[in-house]
């Protein structure tokens, strides 16, 4: 199914699959004309594709960035219209049922497109002899793991939320839900997963980069393994109020997830060069590298791009040697990419959203050094004493900038052919919107690591491992250290210094991509209260009304969204988050 996602019309079905907002609340479409489409395996493959193309739809990825991001550290109020409203409640705390960005639409038809294709797709197998049981595999792990996935968006977002387990198509089907636990939810997605895992494609074997990267492989389905695994650990220790076996058994196993990804990578990479010798942009600089990483080239002076990792992970894309998973668009002005310039910024603009000092300004209080080539690669940097500075990770490329190399003086940032009378980045208008890659696997493990601390049966190789990961996604931001000053370490022994180490590194390292909120309830979730998670965030991201803002964010309800108003009234068996209760009282339909 070459370029599969990039399918756009696909009949009728798309339209059943595109036309309800809500699966879990709008009565399905006819079921005879559903049963009268699966004839081929084409039709198999075209409501495949369009599950694929319904992930790059820009009311999906709003929803990657807002839930993921704006809520934390990681961004300020920017340059708002009076359209921005919804977010600017949201940045200010201040989130009603109301709230647009409290709907959860998009998800459930993503995973009801899913359902239906699970329902329908093993009957073709009868109606056409070129679809056979290996391809019915193939697509069944895809959609269980993208099933998996979206349902694991929303109970991070939610906490409780009902789990789609079957395809909406009947009209005797019981149309409504209730919602699960959050431990039932994760235990489910799990279950798809494991399943998944067992049939869907081996990273690396398609024939092209695009379905490799835009399809969801084995890699794929393990990374989001290890993700799911932390949450459940988190949520697991918050309702035991400690840290039990069952805890160290979910970081073992999300340890071994990673180690397998690792591996993985590292073996294909090798066989992809050993294969095709004249390759030169896996390896800049030609460095031996023990975790499979693009580094910075090795001679600063003569290199062509002086900052490889951003360019080919981000500007080119689809990044052999350490994407896993993105989100393909290809032009579709329906889609996310036209959607990340618009709360990142534009034209060198600051739009709806702004870094934050802490993460742009370069000076004594940012998290990243003045050696760091994250900083000057996510964030544009404007004057020294700007308050907003315009996000340009995923937007922008190629631009003149500076950056600090000890023992090399001052370096322009990118390539030494491009023209300092122009200071201005290249647009990128249609970035992949990445969902997993190496370092967030990597940095993954090392939380896992930090959090088991097995000191008994490990001899505290734990820490020491977890450093170790840590380093290596640092310091390949940070080639050219000469200082102590500009290095990182941790207490020796102490694992609460080192886990605050890899939450700090996982900050520099995946800003913007839709990470950060959700490393921070899990942090919340694992101390059991909010206050030390306010405590990080609260003082870098307001400058008054702090006081309300601890007092809005106290209860660990308030770090999950209200379930929307209007789901509410249509379904009678949700239950809405105690924190955005009211006395009001719906009348159901």
């Amino acid at each position: 199914m070459n370029r599969a996602i990039k399918t756009l019309a696909l009949g009728a079905v798309v339209a059943m699959t595109c036309s309800c907002e809500d699966f879990l609340t709008t009565y399905p479409t006819d079921k005879v004309v559903l049963e009268n489409y699966w004839k081929t395996k084409t039709d198999v493959e075209n409501v495949v594709a369009n599950s694929y193309r319904l992930m790059t739809h820009r009311n999906f990825l709003d929803r990657l960035i807002v839930w993921g991001e704006v809520r934390s550290d990681n961004v300020i109020e920017g340059q708002y219209e009076n359209k921005h409203g919804d977010i600017k409640k949201i940045m200010e705390a201040n989130i009603l049922p109301q709230n647009s960005y409290t709907s959860w639409g998009d998800f459930y038809a993503i995973i009801n497109n899913c359902n239906i294709v699970l329902n329908f797709a093993p009957g073709v197998l009868d109606e056409d002899p070129d679809f056979t049981e290996g391809d019915m595999d193939v697509i069944r792990g895809e959609m269980l793991a993208m099933r998996a996935l979206c349902h694991f968006y929303l109970v991070r977002t939610f906490r409780d939320i009902p789990l789609l387990k079957e395809a909406k198509i009947d009209d005797d089907q019981e149309l409504y839900q209730k919602q699960a636990t959050p431990l039932e939810a994760l235990n489910f997605i799990l279950e798809d997963l494991y399943e998944a895992e067992k049939m869907v494609m081996t990273s690396g074997s398609y024939p092209n980069a695009i379905d490799n990267k835009g399809r969801i492989t084995k890699d794929a389905v393990r990374a989001i393994i290890a993700d799911v695994l932390l949450w459940k650990a988190a949520f697991i220790q918050y309702e035991a109020k400690a840290k039990t076996a069952e805890v160290d058994q979910c970081y073992t196993e999300c340890v071994a997830y990673c180690d397998a990804i690792i591996n993985d990578r590292n073996a294909y990479v090798k066989k992809y060069e050993a294969e095709n010798p004249q390759t030169t942009n896996l390896y800049r600089g030609k460095v031996d590298n023990k975790y499979p990483l693009v580094h910075h080239p090795s001679d600063i002076k003569n290199a062509q791009y002086l900052d490889s990792p951003y360019m080919e992970i981000f500007s080119d894309g689809n990044c052999l040697r350490e994407s896993i998973f993105e989100l393909q668009h290809g032009g579709d002005q329906n889609s996310g990419n036209y959607e990340v310039p618009y709360f990142y910024g534009n034209d060198l603009s600051v739009g709806p959203l702004s870094a934050p000092k802490f993460l742009a300004s370069g000076d004594d209080n940012c998290i990243y050094e003045k050696t760091d080539y994250r900083r000057v690669s996510f964030i544009y940097q404007t004057a020294a004493d700007a308050e907003l500075y315009p996000i340009i990770k995923y937007c922008y490329a190629t631009a003149m900038s500076t950056i600090e190399t000890p023992g090399y003086g001052i370096s322009s940032l990118y390539s030494a052919t491009y023209s300092d009378a122009n200071d201005k980045r290249y647009y990128l208008p249609n970035r992949n919107w990445i969902v997993y890659r190496v370092s967030d696997v990597m940095l993954m493990k090392a939380e896992a690591l930090a959090h088991r601390n097995d000191t008994l049966t490990n001899g505290n190789k734990d820490l020491v491992n977890s450093f170790d990961l840590v380093k290596a996604v640092y310091y390949r931001s940070n080639p050219y250290i000469k200082s102590t000053n500009d290095s990182i370490s941790y207490t020796e022994g102490n694992a609460e210094s080192l886990q605050e180490l890899v939450l700090t590194e996982r900050q520099r390292e995946l800003a913007f991509e839709g990470k950060r909120w959700y490393d921070l309830v899990r942090k919340a979730l694992r101390d059991g209260e909010t206050g030390p998670m306010l405590d990080i965030m609260v003082d870098r991201k307001y400058e008054s009304n702090q006081k309300a803002v601890r007092t809005k964010m106290a209860s660990m309800d308030c770090l999950f969204f209200p379930i929307q108003e209007h789901e509410l009234k249509t379904n009678p068996l949700l239950k809405q988050n105690d924190a955005y209760a009211t006395t009001d009282v719906f009348e159901k339909n």
